[in-house]
């Protein structure tokens, strides 16, 4: 098992959560993916990101079967300094 999800802190106070659970059986990846998250904007943020991993490796296989896999991935964003005022 893999984890690597933000910190508890942050996915508690943050003002963006987003989480998704997948599961499957029997996975297999024709291609290895390429991933990526960009956090960007003002007036900043503190933000991370990451998956708790059952029985399937941060780094996938081409053709490798994986079996029984669960995946929970976690987005989190707390916005940073004053925001700003409406008028």
């Amino acid at each position: 098992m893999t984890d690597n999800r933000p910190r508890r802190r942050l996915a508690e106070e943050a003002d963006i959560v987003f989480t998704a659970t997948v599961r499957a059986e029997r996975l297999r990846f024709e291609d290895v993916p390429e991933t990526s998250v960009e956090f960007r904007g003002e007036p900043g943020e503190e933000s991370g990101d990451g998956s708790r991993r059952d029985n399937l490796p941060d780094q996938v296989r081409k053709g490798e079967v994986y079996r029984n896999v669960r995946v929970e991935y976690v987005i989190a964003a707390k916005l940073l300094g004053n925001p700003r005022e409406e008028t």
